[in-house]
């Protein structure tokens, strides 16, 4: 399970970033895991849509392995980290800061879809 494990609003998009970590046992795809700032909840789709980033790589991601989404540019792989692990970096490449306007910042993952198939059920007598 992805979780937000760091957050470091900023006022500069290159030094703000949020760090998530796959907490599971197993290891998950990055894509279709979304960030949305708090104006996601309250239904404003404008203001919603400058506060969203959701990532678009089917990037697997181990149990334990961080990604760290930047505001700022850069580009985006597999890097390693100050303790000797890899992390996942993405930049969203905006010319602006995001979280330091919102007071909340919402992790929310992809829903698997499904077919729903129809079929015309037997008639049944109620005892």
């Amino acid at each position: 399970m992805l979780k937000i494990v760091d957050l470091h609003p900023a006022s500069t998009p290159g030094s703000e970033y949020v760090v998530l970590q796959n907490q599971g046992l197993i290891t998950i795809s990055l894509k279709g895991w979304a960030l949305a700032g708090d104006s996601y909840m309250s239904g404003d789709p404008g203001r919603s849509a400058s506060e969203t980033f959701i990532f678009a790589e089917d990037i697997p991601i181990k149990p334990y392995t961080r990604v760290v989404l930047f505001t700022g540019e850069g580009t985006d792989g597999w890097y390693e980290t100050i303790d000797n692990k890899t992390a996942y970096l993405v930049y969203w490449n905006r010319p602006s800061s995001v979280w330091t306007d919102t007071p909340f910042v919402h992790l929310l993952r992809p829903v698997s879809s499904c077919k729903v198939v129809s079929a015309d059920l037997p008639d049944t007598v109620l005892a």
